[in-house]
């Protein structure tokens, strides 16, 4: 292995040092020195390196354009990016070739594409978590009058680092899960629960959706009815986002290191994968019933439902906050567990300026639903479904 070639695996390559060309490495370090004295070989390795950067930055544009269903800009920007040798570039050109100018793009090519741009984006949020745009997204969802008892154990990393992957993605699912963070803590607190739990149910809010940096963003801003088979993809953001979340710390030496990180990280995961039972046994993953499902799925399943009811979707309109709170009462003890929608109605009754305060930003898009014919779903599961 080339020096040249070894920056272009260092810039794509995720594995562990043992997998990596020893060889190769040592004659990286000398060379690194020698630049240090060698005006020649400083200019070489720069060089090197910006090219790297145009092919790496022509590969994530290839990903968002087949992400966004632009088969022909994606087809443009991964032959540039074939020499960087990131993962599956030339399988999917191959496949773009193949493919015929009206040909839509097929579902899974669609997913594969969203998984692999979900990795890159946490691998690129990673190198950005300590900027202070990153740092911004984390207090920004801190709760403004008590403190929520985060530990000093790297969590906040964690969330800060897939926080601005997100941003990238879909803001709207950034503020979304901002505001779930929030009020998960309020209603938390409302329930006694500990500080430890409290911080955990607050990452699991804050991190529910995270699993939909690997769901297509056409579908998530599909106008029209899923398919059966868009609403299988976006169902799966569950496991998805069990899957980024527990791979995540391993970009976090800090996260890594701490004894407390692992049981925060486990009960925000139940939080994650969970958050989408019902209280009856009939949602997903696990069909779980009742007190069978963890408690902290059970709290955000009921702040997640009110927020993606009264907000603005491009698909929707926003609810009016008297009905949302009638549906959620008419479904206590079937979707969701009566304790948690009693508390939340408390919070709401003490704290509603607030966490209308909190949604207005996604409001605005209510405006152009006003002349249109409501298409809502007289159904609240057609809604919460798609949250």
């Amino acid at each position: 292995m080339s020096i040249d070639e070894l920056v272009r695996r260092l810039a794509v390559d995720n594995t562990g040092e043992d997998d990596r060309d020893e060889e190769a490495w040592v004659r990286f370090t000398v060379a690194a020195q020698r630049a240090d004295t060698d005006p020649g070989e400083a200019a070489r390795i720069d060089q090197l390196a910006e090219t790297v950067d145009a092919e790496l930055s022509a590969y994530d544009q290839g990903l968002a354009a087949l992400d966004h269903g632009d088969a022909e800009a994606a087809q443009t920007f991964l032959l540039r990016a074939i020499p960087v040798g990131a993962e599956n570039t030339a399988a999917l050109v191959t496949h773009l070739l193949s493919r015929r100018g009206d040909d839509s793009i097929e579902p899974d090519l669609h997913q594969a594409v969203a998984g692999i741009r979900a990795e890159r984006l946490v691998v690129n949020a990673a190198y950005r978590r300590q900027s202070t745009a990153a740092a911004r997204l984390w207090h920004r969802s801190a709760p403004p009058h008590e403190a929520t008892g985060r530990t000093e154990s790297g969590i906040e990393d964690l969330a800060e680092m897939l926080l601005a992957a997100m941003e990238i993605k879909d803001p709207y699912t950034l503020h979304h899960s901002q505001r779930i963070g929030e009020v998960v803590t309020l209603i938390g607190r409302q329930v006694g629960l500990s500080d430890d739990h409290l911080t955990a149910a607050r990452l699991g809010g804050l991190l529910h959706d995270i699993g939909k940096l690997a769901v297509p963003i056409t579908m998530l801003r599909k106008t029209g009815p899923l398919t059966e088979q868009e609403f299988q993809l976006i169902q799966a953001h569950v496991t998805h986002g069990v899957s980024i979340v527990g791979q995540a710390p391993q970009l976090l030496q800090d996260v890594r290191e701490t004894s407390t990180a692992g049981p925060l990280l486990g009960h925000a995961l139940d939080g994650i994968l969970y958050h989408h039972e019902r209280f009856d046994g009939r949602g997903y993953l696990r069909g779980l019933a009742g007190h069978d499902i963890p408690e902290i799925a059970r709290l955000i399943a009921v702040a997640d439902a009110f927020d993606a009811m009264t907000t603005a979707r491009s698909y929707r309109p926003a609810l009016p906050v008297e009905q949302v709170v009638a549906e959620l009462r008419r479904h206590a003890g079937k979707i969701f567990d009566p304790t948690m929608v009693e508390a939340f109605l408390i919070v709401l009754d003490e704290h509603g300026e607030q966490i209308e305060y909190l949604a207005r930003p996604d409001q605005a898009g209510s405006a152009e639903h006003e002349e249109q014919e409501s298409n809502t779903p007289a159904d609240i599961l057609q809604i919460i479904d798609r949250r």
